[in-house]
């Protein structure tokens, strides 16, 4: 029997408009998630999840951005990309996604998995992208697909 899956984002900085925290799978460093800044009143496309704990899901819906994922992860013979992972009843959000993307301006409050970050003029970007999000997906879809709960806790360390 497979135990739950514990996920955690220790965000640990932010810039005037990017984010950055530490992943964390079972308690081992995994990746760095790049996302939006925090903002007291949302903007659409412009401001990160609130901390929480969230349920993960798959979103089966071909969306114009899975579609375009899709198109761009899957090479012939390597193709494992099908739906995204999606952030669950996030207050105020939807279509919360796990996806590649190295820089704050490849998302909507999306989480981006990098195996890099780094600070470029007081910003958060990340590279490696695809590998780190290939990687997530590859433990915690199968998960998913088979019906299991997987929790998702985001910490805000950098107040």
């Amino acid at each position: 029997m497979i135990k739950r899956m514990k996920i955690v984002n220790l965000r640990f900085g932010h810039g005037k408009t990017s984010s950055a925290g530490s992943l964390l799978i079972d308690d081992v460093p995994f990746a760095f998630i790049i996302e939006d800044e925090p903002r007291d009143i949302k903007v659409k496309g412009e401001t990160r999840i609130p901390s929480g704990t969230y349920k993960l899901g798959i979103r089966k819906d071909d969306t114009p951005l899975t579609v375009k994922h899709r198109k761009a992860y899957n090479k012939p013979g390597d193709e494992w990309f099908k739906y995204h992972i999606e952030v669950l009843n996030v207050p105020n959000f939807t279509g919360v996604y796990w996806h590649a993307g190295n820089k704050e301006s490849d998302t909507e409050a999306c989480q981006m998995p990098n195996y890099n970050a780094s600070v470029i003029r007081g910003e958060y970007v990340g590279s490696s992208s695809v590998l780190a999000t290939k990687a997530f997906y590859a433990l915690v879809y199968p998960l998913l697909e088979k019906g299991k709960e997987v929790l998702y806790t985001i910490k805000d360390c950098d107040l």
